[in-house]
């Protein structure tokens, strides 16, 4: 992806502030205005906006949408937007609301400046942002408030007494605000160059809450008048709620009198995203209205599960101060919660509150299906489904709620999902571009990206290298190889260097966090694991070279994956088991660890051990007749999964996420580990989501095998009465489909043009095929 000069796109507009670009812009939020007219209404009208870090955009009155997507201010992501529908004959007003946090996090890098550009040009008319613009800081922002979590950005405090919610109408009164001429031109530092945002903008839609659960009254925790984080606030107080028996929207607030609070537990029915909107009548001025979102709540005593200091900080709350009358307020950062604590304090008067939700998403329109007559099963992969979705932003993230941080050992396994829920590449290649963006001075990629973190994976750097033949594979694009050649030669370059002369091996570098898997595995010295990692990125790096040409660097790389497979030969122990590597002093693990016997069979390392690693490790694991060291985390058993799945084990393999997803399919989401710290660990992690695919590639039998889903082996599991599947692929739609009647199962499989299909059904002969077919198995 080429940047390109913001003089292409913004070749008349100004980066444009309030006050100053640079100075006191920590928690900064901005307003804008501008008033033009037309003389016709365009049937398209293409208007090219960008801030960093973020906005949202009004067109008279009217909310349009919220960006950019994350990036990088050497080529920072602009976003165009199609703003017909949202334009008058005559005076129009667009107003912008831009927020920087003069600071970075797990989703920004900052350059210390904050900035807005808009540029639109229709026919005759055109708009360009400058200093003419009306615009101010907003003072009744709090600036002086905690994170939502240490990864994010600030909680949101403001006192509608000081700031009108009505100043993106076209009839307020702008004319105390200031035109300020301390404009940047474009082209300037930190905003080197732009580029498209490469993926579409986020769906969004208002969600209302299910149900009330409990109310409770009760004494303000002292210091409520001026604390900095409100969820600590919280915590100090009685957090449970006595059961309602019948809650209904709008609430009416009964008045709890000045130094007490009235709070309500609201149900949202499972993960949500988004920004929470209040509307608020009949006050006095002055009432505090708090928001605390969690993910979950102690059911028995209706109470919000808090944990504070967590392990990441979190502390999801907001504040809203109210003016006398009417009040409405759209919080500006997006929270992934389920529950909602409202709690309103200092009411003297009955109020009148409505909750809403301006839900946000990835556009995941759902074109792939499954289905099955087991009841759980369907439940599991809806649940894995809408975890995608919670987890699919203007990135792929690890959860909604703690960190919404891009994640890219977690982010290969979301792919995986959307190829198969929905087909669309483009997420996964605005992320590889991402990743790509930020490098160590030695040439790994970054954990996440954008980041401030101290995040740097080793092996999360040839995860992505292998999201680029994945990619490869699901579009049969060998664009981003070419793209990003030079990052990837960084990061071989790395393990190069870190080859160790004597051992053939890569070793453990304390300088950074060597993950490989969530568990108890074997991580010091030379690890089996990490070296399978790059045995298996080098042979698919060997075969995308040869399809791009570039034979000279695919027998370089042969060469070097030779000498590793050589290596790791030399661990196989005397009953062909891969044994877990070696330490810095030379003596070699004895143990042999689940994650080394499932790389090592998906490196085609051993052939011979294969029977023995399935027999005396992977099958007693999917089986839990055994429970070994080091168990795999529900995030890299996708990995497990793969291997069993297809040498036969995949009815073992539902079985296993029938009882293992059981807790979550209850929850509504996928969790970050199967069983964990409530309010600590995540309740909505998509790395735990791929019982997605797993299952339609059981139950629904389709397994891809070639690059654009071109090949097929369709193998179906037949549990339970009857199951299938539809997923999307670059040629089409691929369906199957199975039904038992009778002592027979009846089997249907219809494939698009260009994609054969291997077919293996019990009693029949292994046969090839392309078209709609089907067929009768008869029952033994």
């Amino acid at each position: 992806m080429t940047a390109r000069l913001p003089a292409d796109i913004f070749k008349k507009a100004k980066w444009i502030w309030p006050e100053n670009f640079s100075t006191d812009i920590h928690n900064c939020y901005a307003q804008f205005r501008h008033a033009f007219e037309l003389k016709t209404v365009p049937k398209k009208a293409p208007l090219f906006i960008t801030a960093d870090q973020s906005y949202r955009l009004y067109i008279n009155g009217r909310y349009v949408c919220r960006g950019p997507a994350r990036g990088f201010q050497s080529h920072w992501p602009y976003d165009e937007i199609d703003v017909a529908d949202f334009l008058l004959k005559g005076r129009n007003v667009i107003a912008v609301r831009g927020f920087n946090p003069g600071r970075s996090c797990w989703q920004y890098v900052s350059q210390g400046y904050a900035g807005l550009i808009v540029s639109a040009e229709w026919g005759s008319f055109s708009m360009h942002s400058d200093g003419a613009w009306k615009m101010r800081r907003q003072i009744g922002v709090s600036k002086n408030t905690v994170p939502l979590s240490m990864m994010l950005f600030d909680q949101e405090h403001i006192d509608l007494r000081v700031e009108r919610d009505d100043w993106m109408l076209p009839e307020y009164d702008d004319s105390v605000w200031a035109e300020d001429w301390n404009s940047r031109a474009s082209g300037l530092v930190p905003w080197y160059a732009v580029e498209p945002r490469m993926i579409p903008m986020l769906s969004e839609k208002m969600v209302k809450p299910t149900c009330i659960l409990g109310s409770k009254e009760g004494t303000n925790a002292e210091g409520y008048l001026t604390t900095r984080n409100v969820a600590a606030l919280r915590k100090g107080e009685d957090r449970t709620h006595e059961s309602v028996s019948a809650g209904l929207f709008p609430l009416k607030v009964i008045p709890a009198g000045t130094g007490r609070f009235r709070s309500y537990l609201i149900d949202f029915g499972r993960t949500v995203v988004g920004n929470l909107t209040l509307s608020i009548k009949g006050t006095k001025g002055g009432e505090i209205v708090d928001t605390l979102h969690v993910e979950t709540i102690a059911a028995d005593k209706l109470e919000p599960d808090l944990v504070l200091p967590a392990g990441c900080r979190m502390a999801f709350g907001n504040r809203l101060i109210c003016r006398a009358g009417e009040n409405r307020h759209v919080f500006f950062h997006p929270i992934g919660f389920r529950y909602l604590d409202l709690t309103v304090r200092d009411a003297e008067v009955e109020l009148e509150i409505d909750v809403e939700l301006n839900w946000i998403g990835y556009p995941l329109e759902r074109k792939g299906s499954f289905s099955s007559s087991d009841a759980d099963l369907e439940k599991i992969w809806e649940v894995s489904a809408w975890t995608q979705q919670c987890c699919a932003l203007d990135a792929y993230v690890d959860t909604p709620w703690r960190e919404q941080a891009q994640w890219w050992g977690d982010a290969r396994v979301q792919a995986c999902n959307t190829f198969h829920l929905n087909g669309d590449p483009r997420l996964l290649r605005r992320g590889i571009h991402c990743i790509s963006s930020q490098t160590t001075p030695d040439g790994l990629t970054f954990g996440h990206a954008p980041t401030i973190a101290d995040c740097i994976l080793p092996d999360f750097s040839l995860i992505w290298i292998l999201t680029i033949w994945d990619y490869y594979w699901q579009t049969g694009s060998l664009e981003p190889l070419k793209t990003h050649a030079a990052v990837i030669d960084g990061v071989l370059d790395y393990f190069r260097r870190h080859t160790d002369a004597k051992t053939g091996l890569v070793g453990y570098d304390n300088r950074y966090w060597l993950f490989l898997d969530w568990t108890d595995i074997f991580k010091d010295g030379y690890p089996s694991v990490f070296n399978l990692w790059l045995l298996i990125t080098l042979d698919k790096l060997v075969v995308i070279l040869k399809k791009a040409g570039d034979t000279k660097k695919a027998a370089e790389i042969t060469t070097w994956a030779t000498k590793v497979r050589k290596a790791l030969l030399k661990l196989i122990n005397h009953d062909g088991l891969m044994r877990d590597g070696i330490t810095f002093e030379g003596q070699v693990i004895e143990s042999t660890s689940i994650q080394s016997q499932t790389l090592a069979i998906l490196a085609n390392l051993y052939p011979p051990g294969e029977k023995t690693m399935m027999d005396q490790i992977l099958v007693p694991y999917i089986r839990e007749t055994k429970v070994q060291k080091g168990q795999p985390s529900c995030y890299w058993c996708t990995y497990v999964f793969g291997v069993l799945i297809v040498r036969g084990y995949g009815s073992d393999v539902i079985e296993f996420i029938r009882k293992k997803w059981a807790r979550m399919m209850a929850h509504g989401t996928t969790f970050e580990v199967f069983d964990p710290i409530i309010a600590d660990h995540s309740c909505s992690h998509a790395w735990s989501a791929h019982p997605l695919y797993h299952l339609m590639q059981t139950i629904g039998g389709l397994t891809q095998v070639a690059p654009e889903w071109k090949r097929i082996h369709f193998e179906p599991v037949f549990v339970g009465q009857k199951g299938g599947a539809v997923i999307p692929t670059p040629q089409g739609k691929i369906v199957s489909a199975w039904k038992r009647h009778l002592g027979k199962i009846d089997v249907s499989l219809a494939l698009p043009p260009g994609v054969t299909a291997t077919v293996v059904l019990p009693g029949k002969k292994i046969l090839k095929f392309q078209g709609k077919a089907k067929w009768t198995v008869i029952e033994k």
